[in-house]
């Protein structure tokens, strides 16, 4: 290569590092064989001002590390010293880590804990319960409610709303205290079970084989059309699968029942 180190270079030889480090004995080097900056970096080619920052160990002036070991290692063997030797002292001397890009100790990135309030578990828990024993009670039990038309167990015809129709061939259920109430079509399969509350109705037609099942007997009463006929049963006493008909209702009751204050409702025995 020429020589164009015409006159002694007056640069500082570190950017405070030791004088007794790779990148001064590659200067060193270069400067007894006559080279100057320019002609290491024309051969290496590479920028002249990373010649001088290795041989300053100005880590900051020269690019990512993986770079930087390649050019050290090719200025070494341009000038007479052993590549791999200059590399690792180039890591020494730049305290540069051996292990690059990798961390010395584990890293851990911290969690965020979520508190709840307390007694929210429990509160769940209950919540949870009855929401299973509600799917589980509507899916057990055809119930229907009293101001829905009865679908898929009864023709659309036998149902009328809360008002009393006015023929007399309809017969309507008409609760006067809460009670459990069921009517069963003639094969025993129910077509309405569910508790009706004061004022509630639910009718059909007169001439279907209807029977009704119910724990309190006096807390309701029969309609044909707009005609009371009276309760079925005495307070408290309850029966199942009685005939939904007119022959139904007890004579003694029809005209002098008065609507009962609720009582306890006492279990149906069954047949």
């Amino acid at each position: 290569m020429p020589n164009r180190a015409d006159k002694p270079e007056t640069a500082p030889l570190t950017t405070g590092a030791s004088e007794h480090h790779i990148g001064a004995e590659l200067r060193a080097r270069r400067l007894a064989m006559g080279q100057s900056p320019a002609d290491i970096a024309s051969a290496l080619k590479i920028q002249e001002s990373y010649i001088i920052a290795i041989e300053a160990l100005d880590v900051k002036a020269l690019p990512a590390i993986g770079y930087v070991l390649g050019f050290v290692r090719s200025y070494a063997d341009l000038v007479g010293l052993d590549g791999a030797g200059a590399v690792r002292r180039y890591k020494s001397d730049s305290a540069t880590p051996e292990d690059l890009g990798r961390r010395k100790m584990p890293h851990f990135v911290p969690q965020r804990k979520i508190r709840l309030p307390r007694g929210f578990v429990p509160a769940l828990t209950v919540l949870a319960c009855a929401g299973v024993l509600t799917f589980w009670y509507s899916s057990s039990t055809p119930s229907i409610a009293s101001n829905a038309p009865i679908t898929d167990m009864l023709d659309e015809a036998d149902y009328v709303p809360e008002t009393l129709p006015d023929d007399p061939t309809i017969l309507t259920l008409k609760a006067v205290a809460p009670t459990w109430v069921q009517v069963s079509d003639a094969a025993g399969r129910p077509v309405m079970s569910r508790i009706m509350v004061i004022g509630e109705s639910w009718s059909a037609a007169g001439d279907r084989a209807l029977t009704l099942s119910v724990r309190d007997g006096a807390a309701i009463e029969l309609y044909a059309g707009r005609e009371r006929l009276g309760a079925f049963g005495e307070k408290g006493v309850a029966f199942t699968n009685k005939p939904l008909a007119r022959e139904a209702i007890i004579p003694a009751l029809a005209d002098s029942w008065d609507a009962p204050e609720q009582t306890e409702m006492t279990p149906i025995v069954t047949d």
